[in-house]
């Protein structure tokens, strides 16, 4: 188990949680702009990235992964691939 001095402060949780919220709001400015909704090659990647970026901020930080063994963070990184390489087949198989 890691000792608490390898934990981050209460500050960086606040940090992480006001990334996160920015990033939740720009995923909800895309779905009310309709020329950016439309536009599905300009959607599409945005809200992929920032599903990656919220994915390792919360896996990482809050589920404390950065402080676990290794080969954890590979088992949700290959589960988010797999889940992603499946959305993203649907998209494609149902038009």
């Amino acid at each position: 188990m890691a000792s608490s001095e390898n934990h981050v402060s209460v500050k960086m949780y606040w940090i992480i949680c006001i990334v996160l919220c920015a990033i939740t709001f720009l995923e909800w400015v895309i779905f009310q702009f309709e020329s950016i909704r439309v536009n599905a090659m300009i959607m599409v990647p945005a809200l992929l990235l920032m599903s990656v970026v919220k994915f390792i901020l919360v896996c990482g930080w809050y589920m404390h992964l950065k402080y676990d063994h290794p080969v954890l963070k590979y088992y949700y990184m290959a589960a988010f691939f797999l889940a992603t390489a499946v959305m993203m087949a649907l998209a494609v198989l149902m038009g």
